[in-house]
């Protein structure tokens, strides 16, 4: 069973998904099958997401490039170890 350290919960509304799914695809690099993946979670109806670390850095590497969210930038940071 995996520990729930493992995982980062986000709740993001409609256009701030539909926003990051944008900007991961534009940010990052295709071919990924877990990019692909997150995209189309980004782009169904859920707003509660439970990230896993490969997919927490790839948002984080979509919104290091546009500086939105902030929060979850933070968030993500702390999740990764990065800060």
């Amino acid at each position: 069973m995996a520990d729930h350290d493992e995982w980062l919960q986000a709740t993001l509304d409609q256009n701030s998904r539909f926003g990051l799914a944008e900007a991961i695809e534009i940010h990052t690099d295709a071919g990924n099958p877990e990019r692909d993946r997150l995209i189309r979670i980004l782009r169904s109806g859920r707003d509660e997401l439970l990230l896993s670390r490969a997919q927490a850095e790839i948002v984080l590497q979509a919104l290091n490039v546009d500086r939105r969210l902030s929060a979850l930038r933070a968030r993500l940071e702390a999740f990764l170890g990065l800060r």
